[in-house]
């Protein structure tokens, strides 16, 4: 096999749903656009613009908010992504497509807006399974008895974030010296002591660590010699290569030394952010599509979709812990909703002063 190809291909479960999330928004889109007498054509065309300039912006604002270098700008499979910025991006997009596109075609403004309206709540909806692979866009932890809750593996941005705060251990269990590494105490729920690990134990190896393809990763945090344990736990505890999520290790215990199995370290369970807004958007879109017959101007269902979510968004950043407050003791999305529910409030003021458009069948 040629040395230009990769021994492995890494699939991204965030990009496979982005993907997936164009592709059937666009194909919604395009039926209810049909439905109204225009054209699929421009439904592709305006929905490439769309999706361009949400990516772009909703990229930057990301990058912007949590202080990321110009050169992480195209990793969009590793997740970053702030849906207000896309929103922005996605207007930008949209004016691009009517000046180039769609204006010789003399196309509503307002019912393109009802027509993309549902498919973008759909798209919210699959893009949020697409931050539950990635592990990105996580809760507090979850204290409540009977409340949802999730762990996420070692490799998941939470851990780290729960590491930093002391909340936990990086993979159940501490160390109190690295020349030799021996273990301090070990948490008796955690999978580290279910395999055997136990207090006093030095660690002598970390097995099966590389995986084929990821050599230089590896070798930045403990070249050149694989088996440096103070190396090899200073990875353990700041970073770990993506998609590695078991470790196995090898210890003395007393005369004797162990292989002990492999396991998986997880997080505590944290509320499940990102399927609450999956469950939330995709409620967003029946509403939206059963209210669609029934308004009475163009641009009422875009704007049922701005006020209902920016109210879900509001609360929902309240249970999340990956975002810091930037004014008046809000995150961004939080400020983001406030602003977006104004605008949407607004909106639906002008809609309901203009003449009616439609009268619903009393069917």
């Amino acid at each position: 096999m040629p040395s230009w190809i990769p021994d492995y291909l890494p699939i991204y479960g965030f990009a496979v749903m982005l993907l997936v999330a164009f592709i059937i928004c666009t194909w919604l889109t395009s039926r209810r656009a049909e439905k109204e007498g225009i054209a699929k054509e421009h439904i592709q065309d305006l929905g490439v613009w769309i999706f361009l300039g949400g990516i772009i912006c909703a990229r930057i604002t990301f990058m912007i908010q949590y202080g990321r270098p110009i050169t992480e700008f195209f990793k969009i499979w590793q997740g970053g992504l702030v849906f207000y910025g896309s929103a922005v991006g996605g207007l930008l997009g949209y004016l691009g497509a009517y000046y180039f596109i769609l204006r010789k075609y003399h196309l509503s403004t307002w019912k393109m807006a009802d027509i993309i309206a549902p498919a973008a709540a759909i798209g919210l909806c699959l893009g949020r399974v697409g931050c539950l692979l990635n592990g990105c866009c996580y809760g507090n932890v979850a204290t409540c008895e009977h409340c949802p809750k999730i762990p996420f593996p070692l490799s998941a941005p939470s851990r780290f974030d729960l590491v930093k705060h002391g909340y936990q251990t990086a993979a159940g269990f501490t160390i109190v010296g690295d020349q030799p590494v021996i273990v301090g105490a070990v948490a008796e729920d955690s999978p580290a002591y279910q395999v055997g690990l136990r207090s006093d134990d030095h660690i002598v190896k970390i097995r099966d660590f590389e995986k084929p393809g990821e050599d230089q990763v590896i070798k930045k945090y403990y070249d050149p010699d694989p088996e440096d344990l103070t190396s090899l736990w200073n990875c353990l505890v700041a970073d770990w290569p993506r998609g590695k999520t078991d470790l196995a290790l090898t210890v003395e215990r007393g005369e004797q030394t162990k292989d002990l199995p492999a396991f998986t370290p997880w997080t505590l369970k944290l509320h499940p952010t990102q399927i609450y807004e999956s469950v939330s958007t995709l409620l967003l879109f029946f509403l939206l599509t059963a209210y669609y017959p029934f308004r009475r101007h163009d641009g009422e269902v875009m704007v049922l979709f701005i006020i209902g979510y920016s109210i879900h968004r509001f609360l929902n950043e309240m249970l999340r812990n990956d975002t810091d407050p930037v004014a008046f003791g809000m995150t961004l999305s939080q400020n983001g909703s406030i602003l977006f529910l104004l605008i949407g409030l607004i909106l639906a003021w002008v809609l309901w002063r203009k003449p009616v458009q439609y009268r619903p069948a009393a069917a």
